[in-house]
């Protein structure tokens, strides 16, 4: 069994106020059984101003999360504010890595983790998850080497993001420190019985008209149906003032074919020679059809996926795409608030995120770890 506890604080410059908020919050003397973990979320400057560091080294415990542009839990959010939620069991353990992202990311991933699974005899049951947001090496890259050595053992967890433009303060968090260019792992071994849920496009608001992807390098769609990416999205009714500033509301959708629920990409950028650079892998075969988002879609499939979730006891992990925080508008916290309200008395962990990992569950109901976008996504821990 994992007991769960939340805290929240916004205070951003002194540090040992902060500290002294969170552990008065948490009472660690008084609620942590045998082995805990502390997942944070947190707006970039607290690492910025040493706070993040200051209540970390108060807390007796492993701490890991990552940077983003809102939080919330039980029902305070903001976006300057740090919130952490403690995961703590006597009969379940936790371990916790920082593996650098290096040029050679898929040995490095495999040594790193190799090292730490072979310490136990236990295979964990899950793998919290919080990966950078970096140019060179893509979220389902970091994912499918993870995936490799660890033989698909579940992923659910989120990319770090901020509150600039470039993104240039987007950290994930260990003990503390935080990390550029470093994936950061929460790994959970014991009778852990994790639920997981996404809240994705809303079905009705996805085009009926599909298309087959005949050509893709990784996240890079390079043919849609025998033409460039730009050549379809235009032949379908797309327009070129569309594309070059309509990007971020264009989502993709992407049927692998294999049983498994469509997952939603992104369009960050379209390439002179007619190219797609996306949010994921793009796989050549898959059914492409294109979709909308906007406010109520976002707020109707959150409580859709949520709903079911929701009891008596436990925890819900919740992080949802940037890209549904920007669909909001003005009311970009009807998401947060909305996960709040359908919690209840659960308590909850909410942050918006630079792309989401969930698995989803195959034709046979074995699940299979998928790199998300436009997507908020739900672990229920107890």
């Amino acid at each position: 069994m994992i007991k769960s506890f939340t805290a929240t604080t916004r205070e951003i410059d002194d540090a040992a106020a902060a500290a002294a908020e969170i552990t008065s919050a948490l009472e660690p003397e008084k609620n942590l059984l045998k082995n805990t973990l502390g997942i944070i979320s947190c707006f970039s400057e607290f690492e910025e101003t040493g706070v993040l560091k200051a209540i970390c080294e108060a807390l007796p415990f492993d701490c890991i999360g990552s940077t983003t542009c809102i939080c919330s839990a039980d029902r305070q959010t903001d976006q300057i504010l740090l919130a952490i939620t403690i995961l703590t069991s006597d009969d379940c353990s936790f371990k916790t890595a920082a593996l650098p992202i290096t040029e050679k990311y898929g040995e490095s991933i495999n040594a790193e983790l190799s090292s730490l699974l072979g310490c136990s005899g236990e295979k964990p049951a899950l793998l919290l998850s919080y990966f950078p947001l970096m140019n060179t090496v893509s979220g389902d890259m970091i994912l499918t080497a993870i995936d490799k050595t660890t033989g698909g053992i579940p992923l659910f967890g989120t990319m770090a993001v901020d509150h600039n433009m470039d993104y240039s303060t987007a950290k994930t968090i260990h003990n503390g420190e935080a990390f550029r260019e470093t994936a950061v792992l929460g790994l959970v071994y014991g009778a852990v019985n994790p639920s997981f849920e996404i809240a994705s496009l809303d079905e009705s608001k996805i085009r009926k008209q599909k298309a087959i992807i005949t050509g893709s390098d990784g996240n890079i769609l390079t043919g849609v149906n025998g033409k460039t990416a730009i050549e379809y999205l235009e032949e379908i009714g797309i327009t070129k003032a569309e594309l070059s500033t309509g990007l971020g509301i264009l989502p993709l959708v992407i049927d692998h074919k294999d049983g498994t629920r469509p997952v939603a990409r992104a369009v960050f950028a379209l390439s002179p020679d007619g190219h797609a650079v996306c949010g994921g892998a793009m796989p050549v075969g898959a059914t492409l059809a294109i979709g909308r988002v906007n406010m109520d879609d976002v707020l109707h499939t959150t409580e859709e996926a949520l709903r079911p979730l929701v009891t008596s006891d436990g925890v819900v992990l919740s992080y949802s795409c940037m890209a549904r925080y920007l669909a909001l508008g003005a009311d970009n916290t009807a998401e947060a608030e909305k996960v709040g309200e359908l919690a209840g008395d659960t308590h909850y962990l909410f942050a918006c995120s630079g792309g989401e990992i969930c698995p989803l569950p195959d034709a046979n109901g074995k699940l299979k770890n998928f790199f998300h976008n436009y997507t908020n996504v739900f672990c229920r821990l107890s």
